[in-house]
């Protein structure tokens, strides 16, 4: 209510405002979009209004009453208009423009737009949008028409997704925008070109289908060649600390970035998102979608999506260099490192879906150091129907962690204290060739390279024997302690060349081949080290991996493109045979070959230039690597045990998904939505058999029906200055699992929605109020599970007096098992003051987090076989 209270205040305080509508047209009366209309008011402590003309010529301003404006309208070609008014009440305006003379090349060269539209481009000028107390790149970005900016620094474009970030047409570090939306100085920003559909190589343009949004940064002229920076230094209470130095040198040919960041209050300058990105990001999810879920699973992730924490210390690096070597070479890379402390403490309260439904309390703290460095090295050479290219790779990792468990059911009371030393190296090379021998044939070749090494050493020490039916422990005292290595290495290299056939300006044929060439090597060793420094080695009882397989893809196939007024059509199909073995301890368990079909279609439909209608159909298909065919045991937790399975082939899944957009900014209208559905033909499985809490795992070849599908949208309408968002999602899966040996089958429904409200005043506070609202719903034969989780929000960003801003966030959570009838509820809430005196290089800031003392945040999941409440 207080909230509302003030939204309404807000309302009364612009209750002067009124709304300057009309068209623009040109002598003929036909209408010109995307003409720029602004207006200038002529007395101090009111802001500049803009618009751009819809496709009908339409536009609309919203300005202060009583207030005399300067309004100029602009449009490539003709001659500006400018006229001077004053409102007292809502009025209409037709502008009429005139065709310049014989002079407009001169002209032309000369405008300067606020906001250029030209095909696949948007080109927003930001003097015109700047109001004097915009600090970094993000404040500029949120006043641009169209542009929309998360608290963490992710940018959407008219509802889009930017996927990329240059500067002067460079690559800004590894291209995710949020190291530069956050860090770039706002006054330094001429330009913001918004590049739709973008590729790399200009001549493929048109030939290879791209749908990424590039974001560009222009620099100034007069910050062609020059250096700046800032430096952020904090201390608080608790010992706790922040420094956050920037440094960036600019020039023609020479451009170097330097980022840091430490601090020991759990902020990370590289997150999970962004390393993610660095591996492929959304693209890897359709190339090969085990990897990409597999990413968050591995031991960067795990460390950098740890938001919950007793202590967490982030020691963050990065540098990158761009050189012009000559006029068509470059050079460009990175290194960026990071390293931390994090300190964890989770309670669970567990049940087991057994027929005994058997319940377990378990008491994890970890407590774990990780360092790692990602590097990239980028060659090329660039001419206008040429280009070449090279690129080299390196990431590395390596840690220490300590792990203790205390586990508590009616049948064990378990203590577990774990050390584990993970290290791992991954280098990879390509080369990429593309050359345009003419209009209608362009060929590109790109040959990769890419080894992998990653060990794991881990050391657990039980309080008994587990597993005691299966693992050969000698009894010896009161504790047991059981070593294991775990090692793998990777060797990949591909070769792929395709060849771009302009049959017709309207029909194009796409031929393609090449080759996949995997060698991967796994072991495993467990067993049990002795008082005496002997082992026991548990070989005889089906432990101990010592696996290669081998894998060969020779691939040919054809893509068709052709265009029909304005829709894109564009199927494929692709031959695939594939060859493999398998040897474990050196004895050839599995060698065969097969074939298989994968057929492909596009379909995009740009029924005009703000509103598209795209279908998209893959069969795809998938292998299982090394450490998922080694069939022979490995302890992977204190209570769980897992066996891979030789046989297994590769997976069959077909997918299909229909996507549109359409944006209006005459109208404020911003919509998107999504339809998927997955049908998977074959696909590697789990099968568990459970004892208590005890489970042993392995995986089995399965032909068993799943089906998945989902829904997503986006409608935002802005009114004034207020823009209003519904988001809402549902994805829906049924499908069938093995559990002590009996067929299961399983529905999983998670669907949500989130409503919000945010302003976009100039002189007043500026407010985002929410509300998120989830369900999970899970289903068997024998149980349901349902969870709702309510979360309001509200964030507050007030500039005031000139040189303050404050800036404050709430969260309240509302979590509820309906199935146990457990709640769960917390608050988070944070707050900053900051100072800035204009044309002072000094700021000063005060922050506080967590402003309620939340000491948890409860959280639910579920398994096929395993309920978990988790504090």
């Amino acid at each position: 209510m207080i909230i509302l209270s003030f939204l309404a205040g807000f309302s009364f305080c612009h209750a002067q405002n009124v709304q300057l509508s009309g068209s623009v047209s040109d002598t003929l009366n036909q209408p010109l979009p995307n003409a720029n209309i602004l207006a200038f008011p002529q007395q101090e402590n009111a802001t500049t209004a803009f618009a751009i003309s819809s496709p009908e010529g339409l536009y609309r301003l919203n300005l202060e009453a009583n207030i005399p404006y300067r309004v100029e309208v602009s449009y490539l070609g003709f001659a500006r208009i400018t006229d001077t008014l004053t409102l007292t009440r809502d009025s209409t305006a037709v502008f009429k423009m005139k065709p310049l003379s014989d002079q407009l090349g001169e002209v032309v060269i000369k405008q300067k737009l606020a906001v250029k539209v030209r095909e696949d481009t948007i080109t927003y000028r930001t003097d015109n949008f700047k109001t004097g107390e915009e600090r970094k790149l993000r404040d500029v970005l949120k006043k641009l028409p169209g542009v929309v900016i998360d608290r963490e620094g992710n940018a959407t474009i008219n509802g889009k997704e930017v996927t990329k970030l240059m500067v002067d047409g460079k690559d800004f570090f590894t291209g995710d925008e949020k190291l530069g939306v956050n860090n770039i100085p706002a006054d330094a920003v001429d330009e913001v070109e918004a590049i739709d559909n973008y590729n790399e190589v200009s001549f493929l343009k048109g030939l290879s289908d791209s749908d990424k949004l590039v974001l560009n940064i222009k620099l100034k002229e007069g910050k062609k060649k020059f250096a700046f920076g800032d430096l952020e230094v904090g201390g608080g209470v608790k010992d706790r600390y922040s420094i956050h130095p920037n440094l960036f040198y600019y020039s023609p040919k020479t451009t170097i970035n330097a980022i840091g960041d430490f601090n020991n209050i759990g902020e990370k300058s590289f997150t999970v998102s962004d390393y993610v990105n660095f591996e492929g990001g959304f693209a890897r999810l359709s190339e090969d979608p085990s990897s990409y879920f597999n990413l968050y699973r591995d031991d960067f992730a795990q460390f950098l999506q740890q938001d919950d924490f007793i202590y967490n210390k982030n020691d963050f690096g990065a540098v990158s260099l761009s050189q012009k070597v000559s006029s068509t070479v470059s050079l460009d890379g990175y290194s960026i490192m990071s390293g931390g402390k994090l300190q964890t403490r989770t309670e669970n309260e567990l049940t087991y879906l057994t027929g005994q439904n058997l319940d377990e309390d378990r008491l994890t703290t970890d407590n774990n150091d990780l360092f790692f460095t990602l590097n990239k090295l980028h060659l090329r050479q660039e001419k206008t129907d040429e280009d070449l290219s090279f690129n080299v790779y390196l990431k590395t990792n390596s840690g220490d962690g300590s792990n203790n468990i205390i586990s508590r059911s009616t049948a064990d009371t378990t203590f577990v204290t774990t050390q584990t030393s993970p290290q791992s190296v991954n280098f990879t090379a390509d080369l990429a060739y593309n050359k345009q021998f003419s209009y209608k044939h362009t060929t590109t070749a790109t040959a990769r390279y890419n080894y992998t090494r990653a060990e794991n050493d881990r050391d657990w020490l039980f309080n008994r024997a587990v597993f005691s039916g299966v693992i050969p422990f000698q009894q010896e005292g009161d504790a047991y302690n059981l070593i294991q290595n775990t090692a793998s290495t990777n060797q990949n290299f591909s070769l792929d060349i395709k060849h771009y056939w302009v049959l017709h300006r309207f029909h194009h044929i796409y031929p393609h081949v090449g080759i996949n060439i995997s060698h991967q090597d796994y072991s495993s060793r467990d067993e049990q080290l002795l008082e005496d420094g002997t082992v026991n080695n548990f070989a005889l009882s089906g432990f101990n991996n010592n696996v290669t397989f081998k894998l060969n893809d020779n691939f040919v196939g054809f893509q068709y493109k052709a265009k029909a007024g304005k829709v894109i059509f564009k199927p494929g199909l692709f031959y695939h045979y594939y060859t493999w073995s398998l040897d474990q301890m050196q004895q050839r368990e599995v060698g065969e070959g097969k074939a298989t079909l994968l057929p492909e279609f596009l379909m995009e439909w740009e029924i005009n230039g703000s509103e598209k209608l795209r279908i998209n159909y893959n069969r795809e298909s998938q292998f299982g690597d090394a450490s998922q065919l080694a069939n022979r045991l490995r302890l992977t937790s204190f209570n769980a045990l897992f066996a891979g399975n030789s046989t297994l082939e590769n997976q069959l899944s077909q997918r299909v998904s229909l996507y549109y957009s359409k944006f209006s900014l005459y109208r404020g209208i911003f919509l998107n939505a999504r339809l998927s559905y997955r049908y998977q033909e074959k696909s590697i499985r789990n099968t568990t058999s459970l004892e208590g809490i005890d489970q042993i795992n392995t995986l089995f070849y399965s032909d068993l029906p799943e089906n998945s599908y989902g829904a997503s949208g986006s409608f935002a309408k802005k009114i004034r200055d207020y823009r209003f968002t519904i988001e809402s999602k549902i994805n829906l899966s049924d499908y069938s699992r093995l559990v002590n040996d009996d067929l299961i089958d399983y529905t999983s429904l998670n669907y949500g929605y989130t409503l919000k409200v945010e302003t976009s005043y100039d002189n007043w506070p500026n407010l985002e109020v929410g509300l998120r609202h989830d369900f999970s719903d899970f289903e068997s034969d024998s149980f349901t599970s349902k969870f709702t989780r309510i979360s309001p929000y509200g964030y507050l960003d007030y500039d005031f007096w000139k040189d303050f801003i404050l800036k404050a966030d709430y969260t309240f959570t509302y979590y509820e098992n309906k199935t146990q009838h457990q709640l769960n509820r917390f608050q988070e809430a944070g707050a900053s003051l900051y100072y800035n005196k204009e044309s002072s290089a000094w700021g000063f800031e005060v922050k506080v987090k967590n402003l309620f003392d939340t000491r948890y945040r409860n959280s639910n999941s579920f398994t096929q076989f395993l309920i978990s409440d988790q504090r």
